[in-house]
């Protein structure tokens, strides 16, 4: 129970096996008040309602909806200590088919709203507190059709760490962790075939598959100052190893 006291906000939290869930999970077994939030209300409610915690929707795609979210979980808590960004959208399209409108809502969510969320999020943590962002190993390695979701994470990786620097006098720390290939709500369509492990894992030098569960106990790690608090804009692969190879 380390982070008893604290209160944790994670957005994109609505879905049903992905990071954001896990992690909402994990900050409540450790204690935290944890107010969980996305774009579909039943789901966070009923989240909310399993750990103990608060559903506040949040539309990352709105700049108001994203500052009334940590203004409305101060009030409800009395305060912010935590925030983890697992939202996300991907286009998946090769770079000779895109238009503005395939890439934008992918900008909207992973790049511009991220960097609202580490505004309103900042603004709202009057005792210090840690930012994590949820990036992608997809940032580091290239692979076709990918240039947009990619070219988004990669900007937040190197938009932590100036925030790093901007917001060290409060005592905020940022970092990213980049997720390796881990199946999702959001991946789903990746592991349809059976052969989905053969695939992958001679890419992985762990051996494995990576789990919903590495991202969320690495998440947990870097929001309890006492375990990671000297750790500050920095990008942790959790790939097992993968991010010094090539995505298959």
């Amino acid at each position: 129970m380390t982070l008893k006291g604290k209160t944790a906000v994670v957005v994109g939290a609505s879905g049903q096996h992905n990071f954001g869930v896990a992690t909402a999970r994990r900050l409540a077994e450790q204690g935290a008040t944890v107010v969980v939030s996305g774009r579909r209300e039943a789901p966070l409610k009923a989240l909310a309602k399993e750990i103990d915690g608060l559903a506040i929707t949040c539309d990352m795609n709105d700049e108001a909806s994203i500052e009334s979210l940590f203004n409305d979980a101060k009030t409800a808590t009395g305060r912010v200590d935590i925030a983890v960004n697992s939202a996300g959208a991907l286009a998946a399209a090769p770079i000779a088919t895109l238009t503005r409108e395939q890439i934008q809502p992918t900008l909207d969510v992973s790049f511009i709203g991220a960097l609202l969320l580490f505004r309103y999020a900042s603004a709202v943590m009057e005792h210090g507190g840690s930012i994590i962002t949820i990036s992608s190993l997809t940032a580091r390695l290239p692979g076709p059709a990918l240039a947009v979701y990619a070219a988004a994470r990669a900007g937040i990786d190197y938009a932590v760490k100036v925030a790093a620097l901007e917001y060290g006098p409060q005592k905020i720390r940022f970092n990213s962790i980049a997720a390796g290939l881990i199946q999702t709500d959001m991946t789903d369509a990746m592991f349809t075939g059976g052969d989905s492990e053969a695939r992958f894992i001679p890419h992985i030098p762990a051996g494995r598959m990576g789990t919903i569960e590495d991202i969320a106990q690495t998440a947990v790690w870097l929001a309890d100052d006492e375990k990671s608090g000297f750790i500050n804009g920095q990008l942790i692969d959790v790939s097992g190893g993968q991010q010094n190879g090539k995505l298959p």
